[in-house]
C-alpha cells in the first residue's frame, strides 16, 4: 500500500546513481568516486538546482505556511524533550549519548525555493507535500551502533501507546558503498537495519490492532544514497492529532558539523538565497560557478565526499561539550588553499559570530 495514499503526502521515491569507485582509500578499504558530476548533495529523489523562483509559491504565502506550522512546532519540542531530554550532554554529565536536539520551522525563503524545485503551486500542496515544514535533530555525541540504537528505542513506547506515529525511515548512506556487499554498506550506517525493521514492525502492528479501515505501511528506505557521503537517519513522524509529519534527523556531532558548513556549500553552488551575514563565503564559494571552474568545482565536490567519509570515521569523544573545536579532512585536491573545509568553516563562524555582535 502507498502510504503517500493514507496520509496526503507526496513522498519521494529512491535517486538512481551509477558510481565509478577509485583513487582515495580509507580505513574501511572504500574507494572514493570519482569527482562528482553535479554540484548537488541530492538529499531526496530529485535534483534540487534552483533554476526559477518563479515556478513555486510567493513569498507571501510562504509566509503564511511557516506561520500555520509554528504550532505544532511546540509540540515537536515538548515531544523530543521528553522522550530523549535526559539522555543530553551536561557539564555533570558530559558522557550523555545526546550532544544536542535541535528543532526548526521551516523558514519561508526555504520553502518558496524548495516549492519551485518541487513544482508545488499553491499553500495547500505545501502544506500536503512538503513534509519538512517541521524539522528536528538528534546529534549524537556517541554514534556508535548500540548507543543510537538504545537511544532510538525511546520510541517504542510513545509508538505502542500511540503518542506518536512513525511514517518513513530512510537510511542515508554514503554512495560509495553502493556496490559493496551488506556487511560493507552497513559500516557507515547509524543503527542496524534489523533494529529500524523492528521499529517499522511495531508501528505495522500497532496500525493492524488498530480500527483503520485501510492498514498502512512504514516506507523504509534501506539504501538512501547520498552523492556526497552524508549518513544519517531520517525518520517522518506524526503526533496525534496533526495531519502532517515532522522530520527528525539522527546523526553524530562530527558529520553534523561539517553538515552546517556544507549545506550553506549547496545552497551557493545551487542558485539559493544564503542569508547575508554570510556573504564573504559566498564571495569565494560563488567564484567556483564561473566559467572556466568547472574542473576545480568538481574536485572541491570529491573532497566535500571524502570529507563527510572523514567525519562518520572518527572516534566518539570521551568528553563533548557544545561550542568545542570541529576539525574537517585537510585539502589534499589540487585546487586553492582558500577551499580548505577547515578555512571555510572558520569563515563560516566568523561571520555568525559577526552577526552576533551587531545585534
Amino acid at each position: 500500500m502507498n502510504i503517500s495514499q493514507i496520509i496526503g503526502l507526496r513522498l519521494t521515491q529512491q535517486n538512481k546513481t551509477n558510481t565509478n569507485t577509485n583513487q582515495i582509500e580509507n580505513k574501511f578499504g572504500l574507494r572514493m568516486q570519482s569527482p562528482l558530476k553535479q554540484d548537488t548533495v541530492c538529499f531526496g529523489a530529485t535534483e534540487k538546482m534552483l533554476t526559477s523562483r518563479t515556478e513555486g509559491i510567493s513569498l507571501k504565502v510562504a509566509k503564511a505556511v511557516s506561520l500555520s506550522a509554528e504550532p505544532m512546532q511546540e509540540k515537536v519540542k515538548k515531544f523530543l524533550n521528553d522522550t530523549f531530554g535526559d539522555l543530553l550532554i551536561t557539564e555533570l554529565n558530559p558522557m550523555n549519548p545526546i550532544y544536542t536536539i535541535k528543532d526548526r520551522v521551516k523558514k519561508p525563503g526555504s520553502i518558496v525555493e524548495k516549492s519551485a524545485t518541487r513544482q508545488l503551486n499553491s499553500k495547500s500542496e505545501v502544506l500536503d507535500f512538503m513534509t519538512d515544514l517541521n524539522g528536528a535533530k538528534i546529534v549524537m555525541r556517541d554514534a556508535r551502533k548500540k548507543v543510537v540504537e538504545k537511544v532510538l528505542s525511546r520510541l517504542i513506547k510513545p509508538i505502542e501507546k500511540g503518542e506518536v506515529e512513525l511514517l518513513e525511515i530512510e537510511n542515508k548512506r554514503p554512495i560509495i558503498t553502493k556496490n559493496f556487499k551488506r556487511t560493507k554498506k552497513e559500516q557507515y550506517d547509524y543503527a542496524g537495519i534489523d533494529f529500524l525493521e523492528s521499529l517499522q514492525r511495531i508501528q505495522e502492528t500497532k496500525w493492524a490492532k488498530s480500527d483503520i479501515k485501510e492498514k498502512p505501511l512504514v516506507r523504509f528506505d534501506i539504501t538512501d544514497y547520498t552523492k556526497v557521503n552524508y549518513s544519517a537517519i531520517h525518520m517522518l513522524l506524526r503526533l496525534p492529532g496533526e495531519v502532517r509529519p515532522f522530520e527528525l534527523m539522527i546523526m553524530g556531532k562530527d558529520v553534523n558539523s561539517l553538515k552546517n558548513l556544507d549545506d550553506l556549500l549547496f545552497k551557493i553552488l545551487n542558485n539559493k538565497n544564503v542569508d547575508k551575514k554570510y556573504k564573504p563565503l559566498v564571495d569565494i564559494v560563488s567564484k567556483l560557478k564561473e566559467s572556466g571552474n568547472k574542473t576545480i568545482l568538481e574536485k572541491f565536490n570529491q573532497y566535500r565526499g571524502e570529507a563527510f567519509l572523514f567525519q562518520r570515521e572518527k572516534e566518539p569523544s570521551t568528553y563533548a561539550y557544545v561550542g568545542a573545536f570541529d576539525y574537517f579532512l585537510p585539502l589534499k585536491q589540487n585546487i586553492p588553499p582558500i577551499y580548505d573545509l577547515n578555512n571555510l568553516y572558520r569563515i563560516m563562524l566568523e561571520c555568525e559570530n559577526a552577526s552576533k555582535k551587531v545585534k
